[in-house]
């Protein structure tokens, strides 16, 4: 089967050739009638179609000669001669015939295996679909040239004309057969052209580069210079002028200038209101006056037509009009000119496949604008944040006496999004530091912020020195105050010096980690509590944070850190932790050093896709 441009134009040819052309099925039924063989034989179309040929074309004495001449023509492919044919009223016009067998099956159905005139016809034969190609010689009587009884049984003409009849058969078949190879060429031609014109606009998402090769392909064939306006609703927006010719560059911005001044008359203008082609056969004064107000434009418009005229097609896509093909002037294809309009049912197509390709090229650009500004748009928020996350974290002016502290902090890979990660050492009193660690649960500039203000809060509360579970429970209200849809995990902690403990309590937070003197590592596996803003926003009664006292002997180093560290798309929380354990126990040197060491050991092979925080602790002896 044809694809739907090959269908139209075989059915154009069909309909503009002047030979009278049959297809008959394996049934022996007719499956196509063009226009010219209702002319010679009176039959419309829509009645031929399905009838039986003998039926149709042959007098029912003829039957026998007729199945006859379609064996001869199951073994010789072809068969070609002078045959009286059955008129619609019943005469018999003499016609010149040239048939194929196009496909054999093997079967035994065939033209005579209806009922027709003369009872129960027997198989022809497998002759498969045939192809006949006819013209009229002449025509007789009623009942054919040689009486009521139709053709001789030789399905020939006989009479003292034979010689004159067979030199009239032989010409009309010859020119018959020109006819057909000049229209077949012209068909294969303009669907190569097509192919070809569809390839080179699917391969293109560039606006400019799609329309350049409209230009490329309309110009000269269709037009000596093509116009490209888009439609935006109200207006022409003329985008693209092209020219066959460089040396009419001057001519290609005049044209260019004349853009959006059209009128309502002109043929760009038709054709969008219309959905269909307009075209103009010649750009006379009183055409150009409906065209444009301004007079000058009239003798640019007709310098660019070079006295021929307009062709303007919609571009169409999606069901809407997006713009105007227009071709001005004489095209050239075949090896001569072409009139505005002449090769129309091409340029249809081109200009289908032109739109489709310009709005493809116009729908990629936009969103490609649309990412690059929202790409622009995420690097300016995660600078903000980083900016405002690494300001808020506390910068040692007066380190506590009793601890060493090192720390680290840094964004995850560069495609994500600054969380909500912090830590802080704020002093108590004397011998007494308070050490804190949270993550708030989101991404960007408001988890930030949000971290912002939690950090001030455990300020705040820590100044009047309160126990750690104290600390989270005050904490949670707040965290469900600013915002019930956010969730804080924090670790809060408060080192005694005088007394060498540790006291913490957990909302949620990872496991705490100490590294004794000798380099032993182990977790702190105690209760944890929920997360802040959990139990303050649940219909459920708050259930303060468990709080835990472990020793922290002289040398001892707590470790604090953040998901980030721990867990990424190849390893779970529960295997990361035990990573960390493992790069502390095998960590030497300074706290520094050690920091250096732990974020080396757990670093996966792509990098960090989240925020990493770590805070280390080291007891120091009291001077």
């Amino acid at each position: 089967m044809t694809r739907p441009l090959e269908r139209e134009l075989i059915d154009a040819v069909l309909e503009l050739s002047a030979n009278a052309i049959v297809l008959v099925d394996e049934r022996g039924r007719i499956a196509l009638w063009n226009a010219a063989a209702e002319s010679v034989l009176g039959w419309p179309a829509e009645e031929a179609l399905g009838q039986e040929v003998l039926t149709a074309m042959v007098a029912p004495t003829s039957h026998s000669t007729a199945r006859d001449l379609l064996a001869k023509l199951a073994v010789n492919g072809t068969w070609e001669g002078a045959v009286p044919l059955r008129h619609r009223d019943g005469h018999a016009v003499v016609c010149a015939v040239r048939a194929r067998a196009l496909a054999g099956d093997g079967g035994n159905s065939g033209a005579g295996n209806g009922n027709s005139g003369g009872g129960n016809d027997s198989a022809h034969g497998a002759v498969g679909e045939v192809l006949a190609v006819f013209a009229e010689l002449g025509r007789s009587g009623p009942d054919g040239p040689n009486g009521p009884d139709g053709p001789d049984p030789a399905g020939t003409v006989r009479g003292d004309d034979r010689a004159a009849l067979l030199r009239a058969e032989r010409a009309a078949l010859l020119r018959a057969e020109r006819t057909a190879r000049a229209e077949l060429e012209h068909v294969r031609d303009r669907l190569a052209y097509v192919v070809h014109a569809s390839s080179r606009l699917a391969s293109s998402l560039d606006v400019g580069m799609t329309m350049e090769t409209v230009g490329d392909l309309v110009v000269p064939r269709f037009g000596t210079l093509c116009i490209i306006d888009l439609w935006d609703g109200r207006r022409l927006d003329r985008v693209y002028v092209r020219a066959s010719e460089p040396a009419r560059q001057a001519l290609v911005e005049r044209i260019r200038g004349l853009g959006g001044s059209q009128r309502d008359g002109h043929p760009a203008m038709r054709a969008v209101f219309t959905g269909r082609p307009a075209v103009l056969s010649t750009a006379d004064p009183d055409a150009l006056a409906q065209m444009y107000a301004d007079p000058g434009a009239h003798a640019v418009v007709q310098e660019a037509t070079r006295g021929s005229g307009f062709v303007a097609v919609p571009l169409v896509t999606r069901g809407r009009v997006i713009g105007v093909l227009t071709l001005l002037g004489p095209g050239h294809a075949y090896g001569r000119d072409l009139a505005p309009g002449e090769d129309l049912a091409v340029l249809e197509q081109v200009a289908t496949r032109a739109a489709q390709s310009i709005e493809n090229a116009r729908l990629f650009d936009a969103e490609r604008r649309l990412a690059r500004n929202l790409a622009d748009s995420e690097r300016r928020q995660r600078r903000t944040a980083l900016t405002l996350q690494r300001s808020l974290l506390p910068a040692w002016i007066n380190p506590p006496r009793e601890l060493e502290v090192a720390t680290r902090y840094f964004p995850g890979a560069e495609e994500a999004e600054v969380g909500g990660d912090w830590y802080d050492v704020i002093p108590l009193g004397p011998a007494r530091t308070a050490l804190v660690i949270g993550d708030v649960m989101g991404r960007g500039l408001r988890a930030a912020t949000f971290m912002g203000q939690v950090r001030t809060a455990v300020r705040a509360y820590a100044r009047q020195d309160l126990r750690p579970k104290e600390i989270l429970a005050l904490l949670d209200g707040v965290v469900a105050d600013l915002g019930d849809t956010e969730i804080v995990t924090c670790a809060y902690a408060v080192f005694d010096a005088a007394r060498g403990t540790l006291t913490y309590a957990s909302a949620g937070h990872l496991p705490l980690l100490t590294v004794d003197g000798n380099g032993k590592a182990r977790r702190l596996d105690h209760e944890a509590g929920l997360p802040l803003g959990v139990g303050a926003s649940s219909a459920a009664p708050a259930r303060t944070a468990p709080e835990h006292v472990v020793a922290l002997p002289v040398e001892t180093t707590v470790a604090f850190y953040t998901d980030g560290l721990v867990e990424n798309r190849r390893r779970d929380v529960d295997a990361g932790i035990d990573a960390l354990v493992d790069a502390l126990a095998r960590a030497s040197g300074s706290l520094e050093g050690l920091c250096d060491q732990v974020i080396d050991a757990l670093r996966p092979p792509g990098g960090y896709d989240d925020d990493v925080a770590l805070l280390l602790a080291r007891s120091l002896p009291r001077g």
